[in-house]
């Protein structure tokens, strides 16, 4: 009985082997193709996660050698902004032509200003944000030219419910007061003076200027020798409201931009936030 026993068990570990070894010859090359394919996807996405870190920190030490070298050389430095630039996939390529149409502002040259913000703002595949940013500073610096000339800039920008709204709607009355439409520019202004959801620099700087449009208005000459570059000094080159992002200004337009999106929304930096959505 045990012999027969012990016979039986073999029989049965015999007929296990057979069915194991069938199904291994029916699942296990795919088993195996399986596991080899998520070892190489594993390393693959390790691959190209380091390489777009690569990628960012030669990017970032690019952008921050040639901010190095406008102080020292400013054509030089917005040549090489112009290099990061034509790498229109990288966040930085973005902030470079920021600085690079800053740059030109603080030099005078209005004109090359306006032409790269102007780039930025028609470039579809720019982030909304920065290209209303774009919009707004090319019709600062634009605002020597004519009261068309800036709403050609600013476009829908001063009607939108968005972060640059209320600028926009500022710039607008400037155009307004410099093209010596008082009444326009006396609307713009008492409506921003009074609405609470603009920034404190913007409603103060209303007030101001609703009383010189007010003037005007009234048959004061309020113009003589002042020009817009006068007005421009009125609302300041760096301006308290951390909104404010004057053609003129000579603080960093990634800040302008970040300054812009934590007001508004929370986000994190923008200048974080171009880069990482655009690497």
């Amino acid at each position: 009985m045990a012999n027969e026993d012990s016979a039986l068990r073999e029989v049965d570990q015999e007929l296990a082997e057979d069915r194991q070894m069938a199904l291994f010859r029916r699942y296990g090359p795919a088993a195996i193709a399986a596991s080899v394919s998520l070892v190489l996807a594993v390393g693959g996405w390790q691959f190209w996660n380091a390489r777009i870190v690569s990628v960012a920190k030669e990017k970032a030490l690019e952008y921050n050698n040639a901010i190095d070298l406008m102080v020292e050389d400013a054509d030089q430095g917005r040549t090489a902004l112009g290099a990061i630039a034509e790498d229109g996939a990288s966040g930085y390529a973005i902030l470079a032509e920021l600085q690079r149409a800053a740059s030109y502002a603080r030099d005078g040259d209005r004109a090359a200003a306006i032409g790269v913000y102007r780039q930025i703002y028609e470039n579809n595949a720019t982030p909304r944000r920065i290209r209303d940013l774009a919009r707004l500073r090319a019709s600062y610096a634009a605002l020597n030219d004519g009261r068309d000339a800036v709403m050609a800039h600013l476009g829908d920008l001063p009607n939108e419910d968005g972060p640059f709204a209320y600028h926009a709607a500022e710039v607008s009355g400037l155009a307004a007061l410099e093209a010596r439409d008082y009444e326009t520019a006396l609307s713009i202004f008492r409506r921003l003076s009074v609405d609470l959801g603009a920034p404190e620099g913007v409603r103060a700087r209303a007030e101001d200027f609703a009383a010189l449009a007010d003037a005007g208005k009234a048959g004061v000459n309020i113009t003589g020798e002042m020009r817009v570059d006068d007005l421009l000094k009125v609302i300041g080159a760096a301006p308290d409201d951390a909104a404010e992002v004057p053609a003129t200004d000579e603080e960093d337009p990634a800040a302008d931009a970040d300054d812009e999106a934590g007001a508004h929304d929370g986000a994190e930096s923008a200048t974080e936030e171009v880069i990482t959505e655009n690497e």
